[in-house]
């Protein structure tokens, strides 16, 4: 029972409290109407007159005029003194602006006509721009006269002596009454002064706006919302046409948002209020927001007004949304574009967004951006705050007071939201320009698609404009030509044991997650990451097992234009083991190439495991014999695949062209290989620490005598069990296979194991012409212990010796010889059966003969 009556005497004093503000916000009402009530609001009467400053200002100083009843004295067309600002003035139209400095103070002297007029005024609209960094503001002073020449009454200061403060203001009206004395004469001269006011330093801009003179009436008209839009996760913007009542506005009952009221109302700028309610509001939903019992600064109410808006967060900006469409790292003096930095920004998303917190970086520093409204479509320049004049008229600007320096040769600029978040990103080298002529000629770099979902790094191109650069309005390569090709799966690379690198051909959507990976064997997924836009970084769970290939399938990928990832076949990989010292040798050798063609090196793997040769590297031999012209073999993982070769060049497409037999061979690209002259040196095989794994001295030398050209011909490697320092191990490739087979088996090559007889002949029947088969043979001998003494000999099947091919040579366990069918002097033998005599002496003194019969075959 008490209960009751208690919540009855709560709900009677919230009743009678709400009556009570009713009551008063009649009263107020009545006020209001009874002070100011004279006439509805109208435009200015027709004898005003308007001066907009529109029209372009005839650059002429006093004592002629600049505009119609205008004088000045000192007109100018750029950007100092008097002149006319574009885009600065109000709603972005054009303005009279003033720039005094210590040895210039502005005068502006405006004939006006009173008689006639009951109550002649002056309105205008006034603010000051930031100029440089000193603080000095402009003051503003006024006077009156009866004539043009003299006679003026003493100055007046307009507004403070500090109204206009070096800072970016907002616009202010300004009333003057025509003094009594020249109200009904035919004319008046209104003279203003901007003079430069203490402090250190630069000093304001001024800015005149929208100037009105003639009789006005009283505002009887209630003020109307222009607009309504969030303004964060929980607030919402409302924009009225007036200044309105700082009481009235900022009562909570008088907004409802769909039915809630807001927690917090805040006026800002006389016209803008700002609600704030206890819970996020939804990303693109509709809103009706309800307003009542506003009034303007003259009493006028707005009458109950419902608004409906669909709600965006300006400041949640998505990826894209903003972008670094523009980029003049190096500009240059003297031409039609201003020798500024800039970079330019573009909003290419979908509804108003919100600077403030927004952070600009580059590899140096970072600027936090203050307040400002970007609308879809719009662009920005970024610019050092000191050089702001030079590029006003080609846009909107943000000023930027620590500008960090741009680097020629290269930088990385980023766009991050309030929360560190990501919003853009995009790098530059002085490859981006595509030629020292645009890099060094002051040409902006521009971007093609600023609706692109991805980094547009590798996509920068210098701009064609005739001006080198279009700062504050569409890029002049601009192309929104769509993209249908699909992305590919380039290659597949490891980082450690537990995480490898996809390396796609385009710019890959981020959004994927471990269901778009299936492996085979099956592979457990521990994270996902993006390292570039076309890169990404698999972290797995366990290790790979080294030498076990694996399938990956990829689906559900898509490229920055939409195209999806396609495959037929999963793509194989392998983990590879670290080379060893003789497991990778040096296999084929082009030294003297074709006219304009590549030289190469080949390798062998002589192993059955896959094997990582990233950090091997090539070099020769200097004057001093050291080690010189170190290049390493890939700056990422380069894998041989057992018993595999790979041909190592700088044109691996044009050593395609010339040897078409060896197009579908294993070839990696390299920058520079070391210098092997024509005339003779030594290949240096380094491993991944950099000690020697094999040399190769090599010369024409060890062609085939027969050869009557060697160019375009490579040198062979005739087994790998011997070494390659051995000259009888190299031999000339075989004309039948195009004198070259890089990234293959070799046309001359010695196979099998070492059969149990001391000497072994490959093959016993060759024919040195070429026309059947070898055009050499190899005489392979392996002992049981080194120190073995020995001779080869070639007789012909009379006694006669023709060749010697070792005279008491100290031999080792193993080792080969090569007899192409030539005599001491070099001519080619006829055909038939010849002897080899083979003279062994052990390290006892025990001696060995050998006979072995060799046939010189004849052509068919």
């Amino acid at each position: 029972m008490w209960f009751a009556i208690i919540l009855n005497i709560i709900l009677s004093l919230d009743f009678l409290i709400e009556m009570l503000v009713v009551g008063l916000i009649f009263i107020w009402q009545m006020i209001f109407f009874t002070v100011f009530a004279v006439s509805d609001k109208s435009q200015v009467e027709f004898n005003s007159r308007i001066q907009d400053f529109e029209s372009d200002f005839s650059i002429i100083s006093y004592p002629d005029e600049f505009l119609p009843d205008w004088y000045a004295n000192e007109i100018r067309s750029t950007s100092s003194r008097i002149y006319q600002l574009r885009g600065l003035g109000r709603n972005g139209s054009k303005a009279l602006a003033v720039q005094p400095i210590s040895t210039f103070d502005g005068e502006l002297i405006i004939r006006l006509s009173p008689k006639g007029l009951k109550d002649p005024k002056v309105r205008f609209w006034a603010r000051s721009v930031k100029n440089g960094s000193g603080d000095r503001p402009a003051q503003v002073y006024y006077r009156w006269g009866g004539k043009l020449e003299s006679g003026y009454t003493e100055r007046k200061v307009l507004g403070g002596a500090n109204e206009f403060g070096n800072e970016d203001q907002e616009f202010r009206m300004f009333e003057l009454d025509v003094p009594e004395e020249y109200q009904a004469v035919e004319e008046v001269f209104l003279m203003v002064e901007i003079h430069c006011g203490p402090g250190t330093g630069t000093c304001a801009k001024w800015l005149m706006d929208d100037f009105e003179f003639g009789e006005f009436v009283v505002d009887r008209t209630a003020p109307m919302v222009v607009r309504v839009q969030g303004y964060d996760d929980n607030q919402v913007e409302v924009q009225f046409d007036e200044a309105v009542d700082p009481v009235f506005s900022e009562f909570l009952h008088n907004y409802k948002l769909d039915g809630q009221e807001p927690e917090v109302v805040r006026l800002n700028a006389d016209s803008l209020v700002y609600l704030t309610f206890s819970e996020e509001l939804e990303l693109g939903n509709y809103y009706d927001l309800e307003i009542a019992q506003v009034p303007d600064l003259e009493g006028n109410f707005l009458q109950d007004t419902v608004i409906s808006f669909q709600f965006f967060d300006p400041s949640a900006i998505l990826p894209k949304a903003l972008l670094i469409n523009e980029i003049m790292p190096a500009p240059k003096a003297d031409l039609d574009l201003p020798n500024v930095e800039y970079v330019e920004i573009f909003h290419a998303g979908e509804y108003a967004i919100r600077l403030e917190g927004v952070s600009w970086s580059n590899s140096k520093s970072t600027v936090i951006l203050k307040e400002k409204w970007v609308q879809p479509g719009d662009y920005l320049l970024l610019i050092p705050e000191n050089q702001t004049l030079l590029l006003m008229e080609y846009g909107e600007i943000i000023p930027i007071r620590s500008w960090p320096t741009l680097l020629n040769s290269g930088d990385q600029l980023s766009l991050q939201d309030d929360q560190g978040k990501p919003i853009d990103r995009i790098a530059y080298t002085t490859n981006s320009w595509r030629g020292t002529e645009y890099s060094s000629g002051g040409y902006s770099l521009e971007v093609a698609n600023p609706f692109y979902a991805c980094e547009q790094s590798d996509l920068l191109k210098p701009s064609i404009d005739p001006l080198r650069g279009t700062p504050g309005r569409q890029n002049s390569i601009f192309d929104l030509t769509p993209d249908e090709n699909p992305p590919l799966l380039n290659r597949v690379e490891f980082s450690s044991s537990k995480s490898l690198i996809l390396s796609f051909s385009k710019p890959i959507l981020s959004g994927f997650d471990p269901v778009n990976f299936v492996f085979e064997p099956s592979l457990q997924i521990d994270s996902i990451a993006q390292s570039s836009s076309k890169e990404i970084q698999i972290f797995l769970a366990e290790d790979l097992t080294a030498n076990t290939i694996y399938r990956l399938r990829i689906n559900g990928l898509t490229d920055c234009s939409g195209n999806g990832f396609l495959q037929t076949e999963p793509f194989q990989f392998v983990l590879p083991v670290q080379a060893e010292k003789g497991e990778v040798l040096i296999n084929e050798l082009l030294f003297n190439p074709k006219a304009g063609s590549p030289k190469f090196v080949e390798l062998i793997n002589v192993t059955d495991n896959y094997l990582d040769i990233q950090d091997w590297k090539l070099a020769n031999f200097d004057e001093m014999g050291e080690v010189a012209q170190v290049k390493q073999l890939g700056e990422s993982s380069l894998i041989l695949p057992p018993r595999g070769y790979l041909a190592i060049t700088t044109s691996p497409d044009m050593l395609k062209l010339d040897y078409a037999r060896s197009s579908m061979g294993a070839f990696v690209h390299i920058a520079t290989l070391p210098s092997y002259p024509i005339a003779g040196g030594t290949v240096v095989l380094l491993d991944a620490t950099g000690n020697i794994a094999e040399t190769f001295p090599y010369s024409e030398e060890l062609h085939h005598p027969l050869l009557k050209d060697p160019k375009g011909v490579s040198l062979e490697r005739l087994s790998t069990q011997s070494a390659a320092s051995l000259s009888a191990n190299w031999y000339s490739a075989s004309a039948v296979e195009e004198y070259a087979t890089p990234g293959r088996k070799n046309s001359q090559v010695i196979s099998g194991e070492f059969e149990a007889e001391l000497i072994q002949i490959d093959p016993e029947v060759f024919d040195p012409e070429g026309s059947n088969g070898n055009t050499f043979t190899t005489i392979r001998y392996e002992l049981d212990q080194a120190g073995w003494v020995g001779s080869f000999r070639i007789y012909s099947t009379t006694g006669q010796l023709i060749q010697v091919l070792a005279e008491n040579e100290i031999l080792g366990t193993a080792g080969l010889f090569t007899w192409a069918g030539t005599d001491s002097q070099g001519k080619v033998l006829r055909s038939g059966y010849y002897v080899l005599l083979i003279e062994l002496y052990d390290l006892t003194g025990e001696m060995r003969v050998i006979r072995k019969t060799i046939v010189i075959a004849t052509k068919l």
